[in-house]
């Protein structure tokens, strides 16, 4: 199982998010750092935790108000570590200057997504390799634009998005998201055993290592981390004990 830690950039700094109630987002506040400076927090989370992967939220891109793509591009130039990039978008133009900017996958979020056919034009363009689709989920449901999305079972809209030929997901839970209060275990589960051969990567509410172990056995891909971190509640000797870094 990956750790993929998570950096959320407003206003050119990383931020705490929770429960995505973007406007009581705040500078992060870290054990492992003195800054929310973006690319000296992705150095030390990467110190600490021997990941390959990051993932960054531009919740400016996301909320129509700017965009932190200087900041992306430094860190892609800085650090030899993959960049999966959720800046809000679904359609090309904008993926197409995250990928120059140097973002290696791009996310593609149900939030955001307004139609399917964003979606078959983006997959027919892009590169599978570089496009992974996030399931935004509050409350048990999808949140979404996309009418076939909208309010679904998280499953039933992993049924429609495999129809479609995508074979890597995570699945977000946005309610949990900074609230430390746990993983979605039980839709994880059913996540996994109805789609045995499909990526799945889990976030929000992790906040033990008991939490990861849990998600490891369940056969889950990856998971999203960034609170446990920089609370200090998982550091890298406990992701070590768990055979999760070097």
């Amino acid at each position: 199982m990956e750790i993929i830690p998570v950096l959320d950039l407003m206003k050119g700094l990383v931020v705490h998010g929770i429960k995505g109630e973007r406007d009581r987002y705040q500078p992060v506040k870290s054990v492992l750092a003195t800054t929310a400076e973006p690319l000296e927090i992705a150095r030390v989370l990467q110190l600490e935790t021997g990941c390959s992967t990051l993932y960054i939220a531009d919740l400016d891109a996301i909320q129509g108000t700017g965009n932190n793509i200087s900041a992306i591009r430094e860190i892609a130039d800085q650090l030899d570590v993959d960049l999966w990039v959720d800046a809000g978008t679904a359609t090309l133009a904008p993926i197409e200057q995250l990928l120059a900017a140097g973002a290696d996958t791009i996310i593609i979020g149900s939030e955001t997504l307004e139609t399917m056919q964003q979606l078959r034009l983006i997959c027919n363009s892009v590169p599978r390799r570089k496009i992974l689709f996030s399931l935004d989920i509050t409350k048990g449901k999808v949140c979404s634009r996309t009418k076939e999305l909208q309010g679904t079972e998280p499953t039933k809209a992993l049924s429609i998005l495999t129809g479609e030929g995508l074979d890597r997901f995570i699945l977000l839970t946005l309610d949990a998201v900074g609230t430390a209060a746990g993983p979605d275990v039980s839709l994880l589960k059913k996540a996994r055993h109805h789609f045995p051969s499909t990526a799945i990567i889990a976030g929000g509410g992790v906040k033990t290592p008991s939490h990861l172990s849990a998600l490891a056995i369940l056969g889950i891909d990856g998971v999203l981390v960034a609170t446990s971190l920089h609370k200090g509640w998982i550091k890298k000797e406990d992701l070590k004990s768990l055979g999760l870094c070097q």
